[in-house]
């Protein structure tokens, strides 16, 4: 019986001449409008990279535009804003998690005194932990920010100043790690602080089947749940977005992934993309991954028809390419449980059809 089984993964990305996430206004530069990067410092190596807040966004304008997904409706108040926390209707709400706060709705009695009303629905506040989870996407390549330095002058009249600003990019790739806890998945609680209100399970109850051994649980059917994470799986591979497309325009979609089963809920796949040796160019770290899968070999799970882990990756992008591919066919330890499917859409594709079976083993 698996104890906690996930899809995980690492993927790389391609960043062309881009600023995918932006820090904001950067004072004491050449320029008053001068708009940096994030980035991270590391001695004197500064990395750029994209919040794991930016990733998840992109991830669910897929999910929205191309797999049918409703955008959660979205309550602001004062200081806070929250989706509606209903995670049967909406998919993102069952994937991506929330912390509803609601509160209850002030009015006024005759005479000016305050009283309170019930807002609508249920009050008090009700949480749901992501079951998708994912790390900020950063540069393997140190030190490959540049400043980008331009002025508006388009239709001035020629007496009048131009309007100088700077803003920053770079061309690297950049690395980030995910997981999907597949039992958290269409699995839901009630009661305050927990994932399910009053008002969201009666009108849901039609569609949700009691756990046998806990009553406060809830289940989606199984079918469903499989759509769902099978829907995350295919949306990575067709990953889009980010800050200034209109004049940096890169392609954010995967361009190597190694994406697997493993019985746990750690993302063991961390940084296994490195520099070279000069700096140039990005490596797949053999010694790191073999290390990896020594100690998380009686972890990772073997679905029907498939191995553990798929690797998937575009020609001519890692320069040890021939050595991972000799590597992974002739090393016992990697032929055992990585299969090389092709290309990064392809393995995620093969993930998603793999899917199924895992499921098979759980409530």
């Amino acid at each position: 019986m698996m104890a906690y089984p996930v899809v995980t993964g690492a993927v790389l990305i391609e960043a062309n001449g881009a600023a995918l996430n932006n820090a904001g206004q950067a004072e004491g530069l050449r320029v008053e409008n001068a708009i940096v990067v994030k980035q991270i410092r590391i001695g004197r190596f500064r990395y750029p990279y994209v919040s794991g807040q930016a990733w998840r966004r992109w991830w669910r304008e897929v999910l929205y535009a191309d797999f049918g997904w409703m955008p959660s409706e979205v309550t602001r108040e004062a200081k806070s804003a929250y989706t509606k926390g209903d995670p049967i209707a909406y998919e993102e709400d069952d994937l991506f998690g929330y912390m509803a706060a609601r509160k209850r709705a002030r009015g006024r009695r005759r005479g000016g005194e305050e009283s309170e009303e019930t807002a609508e629905g249920a009050t008090g506040t009700y949480r749901r932990i992501s079951p998708l989870k994912n790390s900020l996407l950063i540069s393997v390549l140190p030190n490959v920010i540049t400043s980008d330095f331009g002025h508006f002058s388009r239709n001035l009249p020629p007496d009048t100043d131009i309007i100088p600003f700077e803003s920053e990019h770079y061309t690297t790739y950049l690395q980030g790690v995910f997981t999907i806890s597949l039992c958290d998945v269409g699995r839901f609680e009630f009661g305050e602080m927990r994932d399910l209100s009053e008002d969201i399970l009666q009108a849901h109850a039609n569609e949700l089947q009691r756990d046998a051994n806990n009553d406060r649980v809830y289940w989606l059917p199984k079918e469903k749940r499989i759509e769902r994470v099978q829907h995350v799986v295919r949306a990575l591979a067709r990953l889009r977005g980010g800050a200034h497309l209109a004049r940096n325009l890169s392609d954010v979609s995967p361009v190597v992934v190694l994406v697997g089963f493993v019985d746990g809920g750690n993302a063991p796949f961390q940084r296994l993309f490195s520099p070279d040796e000069n700096n140039e160019r990005v490596v797949l770290n053999l010694e790191r991954l073999k290390s990896v899968l020594t100690d998380y070999k009686e972890c990772l799970l073997t679905p029907k028809n498939g191995k553990a882990i798929m690797f998937g990756y575009r020609p001519t992008v890692l320069a040890n390419e021939h050595e991972v591919l000799s590597a992974f066919e002739k090393d016992s330890l990697f032929s055992a449980c990585i299969e090389i499917v092709g290309t990064p859409q392809q393995a995620l594709e093969k993930v998603a059809e793999l899917v199924p079976t895992v499921f098979e083993n759980l409530p």
